[in-house]
């Protein structure tokens, strides 16, 4: 690879263009109905690529407009359009230039993914920060003379709302979805976590308050974006009148898979995009239907995508390898259990707030050149940080970890005793606090020598005033930790090979790498129960199915695809049998435990009518997924024994 193009990929990453190929940008023009379109807009619009697609499906509009802050991008998409009447492209950021004050037919895009307020300026191009961002679309938002007052009101209470830690695609959405006309379409590539991720849940009301989506079109095999490290979807919603929903609207789901991809285009078996986006069109049945080659798809009712973050959700392609749909599946939410999950320490500066005790040593990073500190064995305590500190068994051994968190909180300097007003604390050694003076003066890295780490976002909000102003608390006392940081069972975020639930009896602190569950009611499921349906096949499955692919092949696990994963209804003597098959893999996890486990799993999630292979065919559909994101090397350990590596070969021709 040349040194141009790796300088090309990194500016692409930092400018977030993920550009869409014409096979993807077609099937998503063909989805929007592009070729009846008159006026198109893509105020994202890169090198043209979908506005080239939609020329491509048979539109002949009117007005063609794009708008890009890449002059280089610009300039490829005026190429691209060479000869194409009414065309105008402009070089500007979408939410400070100036935006045609008319609504269009369709709006296509695909939004740039960066978190704005993370540069200030890439290759010369001025990057707006989250700030700027957002007064530029609520000045958008005001200034389009279209749209409805009742409609303003939605579109103003969506950009006030977002998180500021959004990336830009967000605020790109609303925007985008202000520019249609009541009767257009919106027609936008987003990543799969659009439908349950906090951060978009501004959007999703907005389409729920001022839309009707009407198809849903996942990258089921992350095949569509070679760059990117998320699974993508494509999503097409008519604008209607604000308040205006019509109950029964039915929304497409579908699935596609790599063998869509017939010589470039995503057509499968048919003639060509606008065959498939027919035939979506035409499916009515609530269970999971062939379309053609390398897509399925479902109808779904009255779907509430505001709230889909919140509701059970069983993945097309789990129902369709055990051969029933969700309807016939009696599940449940971890909530409804008793449990909760949620992300483990989030420090801020592990380099500060982590380190190590070997052989009774405490050893701080190497960066500090410290080869020991005298930290208070009280203000360290044992953490999982990363999944190689777990051993083969299920269950947590406090005692073998090397890694310490250090929480000084009742502790300060000397120096910052001075300084305090009101409580009471014990004075740090001499050493320990020389060396909180080294790290407070040390920048974060040599790239950004201006910021240092009491200045890091989620480290600067440990510092804390009395009234009169004087400290009472400083950047190196973490806040109180919580039930959270400290769970009953954990499980990895990112997962190299199957995901492992594992028990936690001494409740160590766990890291942001993991997701913790704990118990919220008195009742709730026993955690050795919980510990098998975690590591249940289906459970696997589900995961596979529904989390996000990372570039490298590791799976995402967040704790919003943890809490809307549909669960079986167990009975009291279903969960009697998992506490005792917990209590056993917390000490061996062999295959026949593995197989004990789905059983019960399956036996009360279709009682009575679920067959003996159907919990091999969770194995093998498990399996496939986990060997797929692996380029094809197989994992004995994921696979948990010989045996029941063979049982998953033998019925592969399920997967």
């Amino acid at each position: 690879m040349s040194v141009e193009t790796v300088l090309n990929t990194v500016r692409k990453k930092q400018l977030g263009q993920y550009f869409t190929d014409q096979r993807v940008g077609r099937l998503l023009a063909a989805l929007a109905g592009a070729e009846s379109a008159k006026t198109i807009i893509d105020p994202m619009v890169g090198s043209a690529d979908l506005l080239r697609s939609c020329l491509s499906v048979g539109a002949r509009p009117d007005r063609v407009f794009g708008l890009d802050l890449d002059p280089l991008a610009v300039a490829q998409a005026r190429a691209a359009l060479e000869g194409v009447r009414c065309t105008e492209l402009v070089v500007g950021d979408a939410f400070s230039t100036e935006l045609p004050s008319e609504q269009f037919d369709l709006v296509i895009t695909n939004p740039p993914y960066i978190r704005y307020q993370s540069k200030g300026n890439v290759d010369g191009i001025s990057v707006p920060s989250a700030e700027s961002v957002r007064a530029g679309l609520l000045r958008a938002i005001t200034n389009r003379p279209d749209l409805p007052d009742a409609a303003r009101g939605l579109w103003t209470r969506a950009a006030r709302s977002y998180p500021g830690t959004s990336d830009v695609a967000v605020p790109a959405w609303i925007l985008s979805a202000a520019m249609v006309r009541e009767g257009g379409m919106l027609a936008v590539v987003a990543p799969q976590a659009w439908l349950s991720r906090n951060y978009a849940h501004a959007v999703r009301e907005l389409l729920d308050g001022a839309f009707d989506v009407e198809a849903i079109v996942e990258d089921g095999d992350a095949t569509w974006f070679e760059d990117a490290q998320v699974r993508t979807q494509l999503v097409v919603a008519r604008r209607r009148p604000v308040a205006a929903r019509t109950a029964g609207h039915s929304v497409v789901r579908a699935r596609a898979t790599r063998d869509l991809d017939t010589e470039g285009s995503l057509r499968g078996s048919l003639a060509s995009e606008a065959a498939v986006a027919t035939a979506l069109r035409a499916v009515t049945a609530s269970s999971s239907t062939t379309v053609t080659t390398g897509l399925t798809a479902h109808v779904e009712h009255d779907l509430s995508v505001a709230s889909s973050g919140q509701t059970v959700h069983v993945p097309a392609r789990v129902t369709v390898a055990i051969g029933t749909g969700p309807a016939a599946l009696a599940t449940r939410t971890l909530a409804s259990y008793g449990w909760r999950a949620g992300q483990g320490l989030r420090s801020g500066a592990n380099d500060f707030f982590y380190v190590s005790v070997v052989d009774g040593v405490v050893c701080p990073a190497p960066r500090w050149g410290v080869e020991s500190l005298p930290i208070p064995p009280e203000c360290l305590l044992p953490a999982v940080r990363r999944q190689s500190d777990l051993g083969d068994h299920l269950a947590v051994d406090a005692s073998l970890l090397q890694s310490r968190v250090v929480n000084l909180r009742g502790w300060v300097t000397a120096a910052d005793l001075k300084r305090m007003g009101s409580g009471e604390v014990q004075v740090l050694p001499a050493a320990v606090g020389r060396w909180i003076s080294q790290v407070a003066s040390t920048p974060l890295s040599a790239k950004d020598p201006t910021k240092l780490f009491p200045d890091l976002a989620a480290v600067a909000t440990n510092s804390k005033m009395d009234r009169t102003g004087r400290p009472v608390r400083f950047w190196y006392q973490l806040p109180e930790l919580t039930v959270r940081h400290r769970p009953a069972l954990l499980l990895g975020r990112v997962c190299g090979g199957r995901p492992r639930t594992y028990l936690n009896p001494s409740r160590t602190v766990i890291d942001a790498n993991f997701s913790g569950f704990w118990p919220t009611e008195p009742d709730a499921m026993p955690a050795e129960a919980l510990l098998a349906l975690l590591n249940s096949s289906w459970v696997w499955a589900n995961l596979e199915a529904t989390c996000t692919v990372l570039g490298g092949g590791a799976l995402k696990i967040e704790a919003t695809d943890l809490r809307r994963m549909a669960l079986p209804v167990l009975s009291a003597e279903d969960v009697a049998k998992l506490s005792r098959l917990g209590r056993d893999a917390m000490m061996e996890h062999s295959g026949d435990l593995q197989l004990a486990i789905d059983e019960v799993v399956a036996g009360a999630l279709a009682p009575g009518q679920w067959d003996e292979l159907r919990p091999q065919r969770l194995q093998a559909l498990a399996e496939q997924a986990l060997s797929h994101r692996s380029r094809g090397k197989w994992s004995s350990r994921a696979a948990g024994s010989d045996v029941f590596a063979n049982r998953v070969a033998a019925t592969d021709r399920w997967g």
